[in-house]
């Protein structure tokens, strides 16, 4: 692929492994939104008991959505990131899997799709405009 001229080393390559990691941080940002100022922690927590899990557990995935999110914008641990949040869109697609394949109905074609394309980004890694973790942290 070509280098984009002003992009200095960005070939288009990195250009998209990056635009896929914004687009995943703002899924990640709508979600945590959703749980926590749409619907309410009280609302999340109820949820997540009806699918018998614990409420402690509805705190745990709204941060570890936050952090997923900020160290999706900044290109830091990206792989590790996308591979580690996986468990949860997966569990969503085996929530609403009675609800069929279609988003529409409520089914699983969207966190599928989303799962998938956090998969993708572990294999492209964080592309371009990421901030270099220090080599003095491990």
């Amino acid at each position: 692929m070509p280098d984009l001229g002003g992009f200095g080393t960005a070939t288009a390559e990195n250009l998209g492994a990056t635009v896929l990691r914004f687009v995943l941080a703002g899924f990640w940002i709508c979600h945590w939104w959703f749980k926590i100022g749409y619907r309410g922690m009280p609302a999340t927590k109820a949820f997540f008991a009806q699918h018998r899990l614990p409420a402690w557990l509805a705190w745990f995935v709204v941060y570890f959505e936050m952090l997923v999110a900020v160290g999706l914008i900044l290109g830091c641990r990206v792989p590790f990131l996308c591979v580690a949040s996986s468990p949860i869109l997966f569990a969503s697609v085996w929530i609403y899997r009675k609800n069929g394949f279609y988003f529409a109905g409520g089914g699983v074609e969207f966190p599928l799709l989303w799962a998938c394309a956090q998969i993708v980004q572990a294999f492209l890694g964080p592309g371009a405009f990421r901030i270099s973790i220090p080599g003095w942290l491990p």
